[in-house]
């Protein structure tokens, strides 16, 4: 299939890059009149980034193209290409690094008229240059809707992809195909009987090529048998669901984040065998009224499994354009799940975290969507990227402004009769303080955990200074608003 391709020279684009002097540490903004979106991420082991996003223009939506932009390991944009299909809108879902350094990328189209129908997969390897060969493409009976594709790249250079149809009703029902390197399909199975509903997520070839696959919606563990029959379903524990994230650390155990059984918090599991869940540990970083949900993409890496990190979004909800206030959340683990440190990221626009990385100096990249809803009006999003350091750090320079890194929390706000705040797992004991805007203290509350609420009815309206602050380092202070 024909496609064009245009050098990202042409869009306006704002570029923000905050360095520390070691080079290890940065946020990257990607802003412009276009909508932008995004999808992947990946770091090589010389620290190249690349990156993957959907772009639309806010005009007309629906007509979407696929970025494709390649960093050095400050944050610097070294290349980048949009590249879109004549009749189809493009969606780059994964990209995946291969053993000579090319890249295999999985891709989703469908028509630009009849939203999600007349679809397919297309596959494409890629240079480190940006240069793309070997399209293939596979498509979808026309009447077919297009609910949702994953993929996974095997050891032996095969890749799984899966994800659900709607075919005759509303329903998503699962697929899934096996590609070789060469991108020709050895096998593919659209699970369409009565009564199968769900969405592949996540996928594994165990080495006894049976398939061990995720069942989205209904929360539950699957094996296929070489031919993609099931062999047996297995609930997942402690009823996780929604965005699923995973790394196998063997051949049998593997490392998961979902969201726990309210749906609100996140909860991560090791499990010691693919479907055996009598064996495995559990930890949640439960929070009674906020809403933490995991990365869209994959919210859990690591490179050792005594660091492991895990991120979401906190306070978020459906929809990309939400005009309130949230944060990307970010945990690490010990191997046994015991949580180290937590930090919060921006409050200052509604941000959606899409995949966390480990990378190989120790730190992780968190890349994500931010829609500044406070200057627009438009439904325009923009691409953030930030590398942190093991400590979940950003060392900037304090000239440049750019997004806050939190360890406390304070909402709503602006707010009413009470003012909520949360604080980082670090901090056992604090201190919050509310002083006027003459500097004297109104009121003063201990707080001993992660969470405090303050009695604020008999306040009159107007604006606040709190102050948050422990004996081990803890300082945070900023506006409140009562309404």
């Amino acid at each position: 299939m024909k496609h064009f391709i245009i050098p990202i020279t042409l869009f306006i684009l704002f570029l923000s890059t905050n360095l520390c002097s070691q080079n290890t540490t940065f946020e990257y903004l990607l802003s412009s009149q276009l909508d932008e979106y995004f999808t992947d991420i990946v770091e090589l082991e010389d620290g190249t980034i690349y990156f993957t996003a959907r772009l639309s223009n806010v005009q007309n939506p629906n007509r979407i193209s696929a970025l494709i932009a390649k960093m050095d390991h400050s944050g610097n944009l070294i290349d980048s290409l949009v590249f879109t299909l004549p009749d189809k809108n493009i969606y780059i879902n994964h990209l995946f690094q291969v053993e000579n350094g090319d890249f295999d990328i999985v891709a989703s189209m469908y028509d630009t008229t009849d939203f999600l129908k007349k679809a397919g997969i297309l596959l494409y390897h890629m240079t480190e240059q940006l240069n793309l060969y070997n399209e293939k493409i596979f498509t979808f009976p026309p009447e077919y809707f297009l609910s949702a594709i994953f993929a996974n790249r095997e050891e032996n250079g095969n890749i799984l992809v899966g994800g659900a149809v709607k075919i005759t009703s509303s329903i998503p029902q699962p697929f899934i195909y096996e590609f070789n390197s060469d991108f020709d399909s050895l096998k593919a199975r659209v699970f369409n009987e009565n009564g199968n509903f769900g969405i592949f997520s996540k996928f594994e070839k165990l080495s006894n090529n049976n398939y061990w696959v995720i069942k989205m919606l209904q929360q539950r563990y699957e094996i296929l048998d070489t031919s993609f029959n099931l062999i047996s379903s297995q609930k997942i524990p402690n009823q996780l669901n929604g965005n699923f994230g995973l790394k196998w650390d063997t051949d049998t155990s593997f490392y998961l984040l979902g969201a726990d059984s309210s749906g609100n918090n996140l909860a991560y599991i090791h499990q010691f065998q693919p479907v055996d869940t009598t064996g495995h540990l559990y930890n949640e970083w439960r929070v009674s009224d906020t809403v933490d949900f995991p990365a869209a993409w994959n919210g859990l890496d690591f490179q050792n499994n005594d660091s492991i990190f895990i991120g979401g979004t906190r306070n978020m909800w459906i929809g990309y354009y939400n005009p309130w206030p949230s944060w990307f959340v970010v945990l690490q683990t010990d191997s046994m799940l015991n949580i180290r440190w937590e930090r919060f990221y921006g409050g200052d626009a509604y941000y959606m975290m899409g995949k966390v990385v480990a990378t190989h100096d120790g730190g992780c990249l968190v890349a994500g969507t931010r829609y500044d809803y406070l200057n627009t009006t438009e439904q325009e999003t923009d691409i953030i990227i930030l590398k942190l350091n093991s400590e979940g750090l950003i060392l900037g320079t304090p000239e440049i402004p750019g997004i806050k890194m939190h360890e406390a929390i304070v909402y709503p706000n602006p707010g009413n009769e009470e003012i909520k705040v949360r604080i980082a797992v670090q901090h056992k004991q604090s201190l919050f303080e509310l002083f006027d805007l003459n500097g004297r203290l109104i009121l003063k509350e201990n707080f001993t955990g992660t969470e405090g609420t303050v009695n604020t009815t008999f306040l009159p309206s107007g604006t606040y200074i709190y102050k948050i602050t422990s004996e081990n380092g803890l300082y945070e202070s900023g506006k409140w608003v009562k309404q």
